[in-house]
C-alpha cells in the first residue's frame, strides 16, 4: 500500500505568505549564484538519467516542471534535454553528480529544497520527488498541493 503524505491546513494568508518566502529565497540564492542548493537528485536518479540520455542520445539533463493537472492540484514533469537544448534567461539551473536540472521559477519556488530519486520496484518504477513545501500528496507521489 503506498503512503501518502499526511494534509496539513493551511489558510490562504499561509499558503500566499510561504509561496512569497520561497520566492523571495529562490531570487536570493539565484542572484548569489547558489542555485545549486535549490534541489538534490539521488545518485539512482543521476544514474537512471544518465542512462537514458545515453540511450536516446539526449543529454545527461533534464528539465522540471510543475504543472496545474494531477489528483492534488500540481503535478511534476521532466523530460530530458534534447541536443543543443539549453538554459533560458530566466531558467535555475542545479548541477549535481555531473547531471543539470534546468527549471522555470514558478517550479523552482515549488522545488525548493526537495530531493529527486529514482525507485525500481515490484510495484512502482519512475522518479519520486520529496518536497518539503507539499502540504499534501497524492497516493502514487505523482502530484501535490501547496
Amino acid at each position: 500500500m503506498a503512503e501518502s503524505t499526511p494534509t496539513v491546513t493551511l489558510t490562504i494568508e499561509e499558503k500566499k505568505a510561504a509561496a512569497r518566502e520561497r520566492a523571495r529565497q529562490a531570487r536570493a540564492a539565484h542572484e548569489a549564484g547558489r542555485d545549486a542548493g535549490l534541489l538534490q537528485v539521488s545518485d539512482a536518479a543521476v544514474a537512471y538519467i544518465r542512462e537514458s540520455a545515453h540511450r536516446t542520445g539526449h543529454q545527461p539533463a533534464v528539465r522540471l516542471r510543475i504543472l496545474a493537472g494531477g489528483c492534488s492540484g500540481l503535478e511534476y514533469k521532466l523530460d530530458l534535454l534534447a541536443p543543443g537544448d539549453t538554459a533560458g534567461p530566466l531558467d535555475r539551473e542545479v548541477d549535481t553528480n555531473g547531471v543539470r536540472v534546468l527549471m522555470d521559477l514558478k517550479s523552482a519556488i515549488h522545488v525548493t529544497g526537495s530531493v529527486i530519486d529514482y525507485e525500481s520496484g515490484l510495484l512502482r518504477r519512475g522518479f519520486r520527488i520529496t518536497n518539503p513545501n507539499a502540504t499534501g500528496t497524492c497516493s502514487c507521489g505523482d502530484s501535490f498541493s501547496a
